[in-house]
């Protein structure tokens, strides 16, 4: 009430403005929880970014998962600092210097146990700075994946603040990924510190990755996908996600005991329950595909969540994430790279309603409202036949950020068959 709370360390601090909040990890919440935050109620963002700088300037790091305010260490690589960037690239947050210096911790200093309980950072990253990659007797190859996503979203922010030499060095580091991605067989492998690739692969086992294996780790790359379709090749990667989605609307998109580091291998592809491969429906939007993401995110959509007890999620809710997904996807959005980039965008698919009205806060966008129209919305047409922001014809399945809080319009034309040169 008083704005008192408790800090890691058992002291008692003060704060000036705002709320503070626990709970458990950030992980992959830039699928979408921290883009639905954003749009329809940002001052949860910018919360969460005060308990994130006050820790940092209490108790030295910023925490992946600050349950009860402590370093609880939980899940992998410190995606709270994709939602910190974001927060300033999305103008929600003004103090972008604070932020840089917190975040730039996590991809410069090793992750340590912390004085006061629990562990903080990415432990490892000394080696993985090393390397390039994580090798499979220090640590999972997902790490590699995972820090350098960190490492790109700290690179949008030092270009944002106008600091080069850092940004591209960073940003340099960020595709450290192509590191684990076997040259020949195109998936993300485990490799040693010499440099050998691991002798026993098997795609879908869970070896060597958190929750996951490498058949969904292998299209974890939030921050680049345009390079990954180039590194695949369109067909291959057309194909190769095609296969995944085929042969996983049986299982409703959900790999059930599947998807926890049990060592075990299970042919599953698309696994809606974690929060590894919640990217998958839109990446054709990159693969000149579009009405593919439009075909599978409402798949998933229809077959995968449910309206009774054990339907509401089917996995692993994690804070919030699976849900935040259901939201953006039913809106006909979804935020590949987390809303870091310098101009953040949204992708597009389609939306469940026919109608969509979002009421925009007054206190951190100018916009008034962003309405969502699909027009000959139905079961059957599920289609973008053709897309209009304002008026304007769309050439691109996503829109800026920028647009949709500054107010307006998105019409959608939907009809019962693909499109295959709407956004061309």
């Amino acid at each position: 009430v008083n704005g008192q709370y408790r800090d890691a360390c058992e002291n008692i601090q003060q704060l000036d403005h705002g709320n503070m909040y626990g709970g458990d990890a950030f992980w992959n919440s830039f699928w979408n929880l921290n883009g639905l935050w954003s749009i329809i109620s940002p001052r949860i963002v910018d919360d969460w970014v005060t308990t994130q700088l006050e820790m940092f300037k209490h108790t030295g790091w910023t925490s992946k998962g600050p349950a009860g305010l402590e370093y609880s260490g939980i899940m992998e690589g410190s995606h709270e600092t994709a939602l910190m960037v974001a927060a300033y690239q999305k103008g929600i947050r003004k103090d972008g210097e604070a932020i840089y210096e917190a975040v730039l911790k996590n991809v410069t200093e090793t992750g340590i146990g912390h004085p006061c309980g629990g562990s903080c950072g990415n432990p490892l990253l000394d080696i993985y700075i090393k390397q390039g990659y994580m090798p499979m007797e220090k640590g999972v190859v997902s790490k590699t994946l995972d820090y350098a996503y960190d490492d790109w979203c700290v690179s949008q922010l030092a270009l944002a603040l106008g600091k080069k030499k850092e940004g591209k060095a960073l940003l340099a580091r960020s595709m450290n990924y192509k590191n684990v991605f076997h040259p020949e067989k195109k998936f993300v492998m485990r490799r040693d510190s010499l440099g050998n690739w691991d002798p026993d692969f098997d795609v879908f086992s869970n070896k060597g990755f958190i929750e996951g294996n490498s058949w969904q780790y292998s299209w974890y790359v939030p921050h680049d996908i345009p390079g990954l379709v180039d590194f695949l090749g369109k067909d291959l990667f057309n194909s190769r996600l095609e296969e995944g989605f085929i042969k996983s609307e049986k299982h409703k998109f959900a790999a059930h005991v599947f998807d926890r580091t049990t060592g075990q291998s299970a042919e599953f592809y698309i696994n809606q329950g974690n929060e590894v491969n919640m990217c998958t429906p839109f990446l054709f939007n990159y693969s000149g595909k579009p009405w593919l993401a439009q075909k599978w995110s409402r798949a998933i959509l229809d077959s995968f969540y449910g309206s009774t007890p054990y339907h509401g999620w089917e996995g692993d809710e994690d804070e919030g994430q699976m849900g935040g997904w259901y939201v953006m996807s039913a809106l006909g959005l979804f935020e590949m790279n987390g809303g870091v980039s310098l101009k953040p965008e949204l992708e597009l698919t389609s939306p469940l309603f026919n109608k969509i009205t979002i009421r925009l806060d007054p206190g951190y966008y100018k916009g008034k409202t962003f309405t969502i129209k699909a027009r000959n919305n139905s079961k059957e047409n599920i289609y973008i036949q053709k897309a209009y922001l304002n008026g304007k014809e769309l050439k691109q399945p996503r829109i800026p950020f920028a647009a949709i809080v500054s107010g307006g319009t998105l019409l959608l034309e939907m009809g019962d068959k693909p499109k295959f040169d709407c956004f061309n």
